[in-house]
């Protein structure tokens, strides 16, 4: 390619796309609408910052989906929640599922979706059907309506925004800034009596969200640098690790665990760098003043001197799902059956098994679709490790092990509409192999600079 060329590939590879500018121009205008009747700085300030912020959203709504993904444990806290007069959740969908049709307008690259998805429309279908007999048909249609309205935005969005590694990379930036604000504002409570928490004040979410940030640095940072390097970046797993300390979730702290060794496998020199890690912190363990409280619910692993007492409360839960699935075993109780079913309506919202709730409510072959979906999932990630040579294997790599994560999630805790970050990382580990995230200079570049490729 000569110069001349050359330079006119970079103005039109450089240039600002027009409708990205459309979309710029018209949220900045919608902003000064509101400028028009602000009646104090401060209102002219957040108007001017929200105005910014939806433009920013709206053109990269990869941007959108990492705080959607962690929104549900924000809002809880007064401060956030007073940012809109309506559920933050709520915008954050609207503005995802804006995005996305903007970039689709807009002819921006996206995965294709596995065939294997199409299973998700027999699950909906069956689970509209079961509305004809759940024991409370209200509380059944707001459960479908959460599924079908916001957890399913969780599923497939990831292929429509992640179909590159650049938008691949600014989700996982994204993600990891406003994770490791989460766990270093939970790092407040240090020095208290109660476990740590996020700002909706959940234990649960602060250790998944901690695991999730550790394994992020692990798979996506740490391997860009050489050893020397690498001892400057780790003092940032500081805070993901108190944090997943102190909120005593024992699912993340085994998932996280077992994820970081089994890393090892691929990347055996790394072990050296473990040993110095675990070396570091023992020696600073004593000084964190990490709750007792969170110390002795993790001690319970160890402890426990039968299943009952390791599981307590979630054992009942489990035997109430196990003997409505005994009562219903092809077509379930009906969704969101088990809890009306169950001994005390008020306490036993679902049975912390994601498998097993789908199984009481909907019967045994709606919880095998899931299952098939998650196998799937699992040979996907194996297909794309064995490919070491890939551009991308990190985001393989990371996809991988936070599939393991959701998995483990999936068998101890939640719902299928509260983890969310369980469907989401079934779908990265297929996003991240869709035509192995190849062409992504291709994809960004206009068909009129196409031209000026030599002829072969």
């Amino acid at each position: 390619m000569s110069a001349v060329n050359q330079s006119s590939f970079a103005k039109q590879t450089t240039k600002l796309p027009f409708s990205s500018l459309a979309i710029l121009i018209c949220s900045l205008a919608l902003g000064f609408v509101v400028f028009a009747a602000a009646e104090t700085p401060r209102t002219l300030l957040t108007a001017t910052s929200a105005a910014i912020a939806l433009a920013i959203l709206l053109l990269y709504p990869e941007l959108s989906l990492a705080l959607y993904v962690v929104i549900g444990d924000l809002k809880g806290d007064d401060r956030v929640a007073a940012i809109l007069p309506f559920d933050l959740t709520l915008a954050l969908a609207g503005i995802l599922m804006a995005g996305m049709i903007l970039r689709f307008i807009r002819g921006r690259r996206m995965a294709s979706l596995p065939r294997v998805y199409l299973l998700f429309v027999a699950l909906v279908a069956w689970m509209i059907f079961s509305l004809t007999y759940t024991p409370v048909f209200d509380a059944g249609l707001e459960k479908l309506g959460r599924f079908v309205g916001i957890t399913s935005v969780m599923i497939f969005a990831p292929f429509f925004v992640l179909g590159t590694p650049r938008a691949f990379r600014r989700f996982v930036m994204a993600f990891g800034i406003v994770s490791f604000a989460i766990c270093a504002w939970s790092l407040c409570a240090l020095g208290g009596s109660d476990r740590l928490v996020t700002p909706s004040n959940n234990t649960i979410g602060l250790g998944h969200i901690a695991c999730a940030l550790t394994l992020v640095i692990w798979f996506a940072v740490v391997p860009r640098f050489s050893f020397p390097w690498r001892l400057a970046i780790y003092p940032s797993l500081a805070i993901p690790g108190i944090a997943l300390l102190g909120s005593g979730s024992r699912g993340p702290a085994i998932a996280c665990g077992a994820v970081i060794l089994a890393s090892l496998f691929f990347r055996p020199a790394r072990l050296f760098d473990l040993g110095l890690l675990a070396a570091l912190g023992l020696a600073v363990l004593p000084f964190l003043s990490i709750p007792a409280s969170s110390f002795e619910y993790l001690a319970t692993l160890i402890r426990s001197r039968s299943a009952a007492e390791l599981f307590s409360f979630r054992g009942d839960l489990l035997g109430s799902a196990w003997a409505l699935l005994q009562q219903h075993p092809l077509i379930g109780g009906g969704i969101q059956s088990f809890r009306y079913y169950s001994p005390n309506a008020g306490v036993y919202n679902w049975p912390h098994n994601i498998f097993l709730e789908l199984a009481c409510e909907l019967g045994i072959p709606a919880a095998l679709v899931v299952c098939v979906i998650f196998w799937a999932a699992i040979r996907e990630v194996f297909r794309q490790l064995r490919d070491k040579g890939s551009p991308h294997f990190w985001i393989s790599e990371l996809a991988a092990a936070l599939l393991a994560v959701g998995i483990i999630n999936a068998t101890n805790t939640g719902d299928i509409n509260s983890d969310r970050l369980t469907w989401l990382f079934v779908s990265l580990a297929f996003v991240a192999g869709r035509d192995r995230m190849t062409a992504e200079e291709n994809s960004r570049i206009p068909a009129s600079a196409s031209r000026l490729a030599p002829a072969h």
